[in-house]
């Protein structure tokens, strides 16, 4: 009846000993992999936050490029120094988004060096993934006739179009950039691939070991209500025979009398 009641096979260690060792072992496996699928995605969200920030750097130096090759064009100086206001403000924004894109308080494009990200996506020691941000900074122009750099990984991008000469060496400058930008967006979808197939699996393993579990500790309603059933009937019967057994005794000390 209690098995009944609880569903449980193994209510104590004296149900099963080694029983419920095991089963205690698999369901601490199961809780375990359930944070470190959680922690996988926390690695998804990081990765993610990362790619969406370098779409729009993507789309801000598609605007840098078509600028520079603007000012490549037959023009005048002066013109040139707008232009080159125009991509220092634009270099500006690409910098601010380097400086604000952060997870959880850090930044994953920063000035001083990457900031890596340890990912513990399982339930064992040194199951972990690591993501490293990138160093990136932008020191752009304060007027017209200053030129900006632009800081990704260890390359330096100095984007001038004060002449027809530097704007026309800047097309090629800001082309390298772009594929820098694509480079750290591909670094970080990679790592987003990886953990979806980790979180993947660890949904996997997590229900197949609870399943391993509830073999162990649980039981099989099916039997025991069979055995409950059986052990009810035979202790109905044997009261019954007890009965009529004191009936007969009783009938028998009457034809004594």
């Amino acid at each position: 009846m209690e098995r009944l009641a609880t569903g449980n096979r193994i209510n104590r260690a004296a149900d099963d000993a080694a029983g419920l060792y095991i089963a205690d072992q698999l369901k601490t496996y199961a809780i375990s992999v359930d944070q470190g699928t959680r922690n996988a995605q926390d690695g998804v969200s990081i990765a993610q936050i990362a790619q969406g920030s370098m779409t729009e750097i993507y789309n801000i130096l598609n605007d840098v490029k078509a600028k520079t090759i603007q000012a490549a064009n037959t023009s005048d100086d002066d013109s040139r120094q707008i232009i080159q206001e125009d991509i220092n403000k634009l270099l500006d924004a690409v910098g601010k988004i380097f400086q604000d894109t952060e997870f959880n308080g850090l930044n994953l494009f920063s000035s001083g060096g990457p900031t890596t990200f340890t990912i513990h996506y399982g339930g064992r020691k040194g199951q972990e993934l690591v993501i490293n941000g990138a160093t990136a900074a932008v020191r752009a122009g304060a007027d017209g006739t200053r030129a900006s750099t632009v800081t990704l990984g260890t390359t330096s991008y100095v984007i001038d179009v004060t002449s027809q000469t530097k704007a026309n060496d800047s097309i090629e400058i800001v082309d390298n950039l772009i594929k820098a930008v694509d480079k750290e967006a591909a670094k970080f979808g990679s790592a987003q691939i990886e953990l979806e197939k980790i979180i993947s699996n660890n949904e996997t393993l997590a229900v197949n070991t609870r399943d391993a579990e509830s073999r162990i500790r649980n039981i099989d309603f099916a039997k025991e209500m069979a055995d409950f059933t059986k052990n009810n009937i035979l202790m109905q019967s044997g009261s019954a025979m007890l009965a009529q057994a004191k009936q007969q005794s009783q009938l028998v000390l009457q034809l004594l009398r």
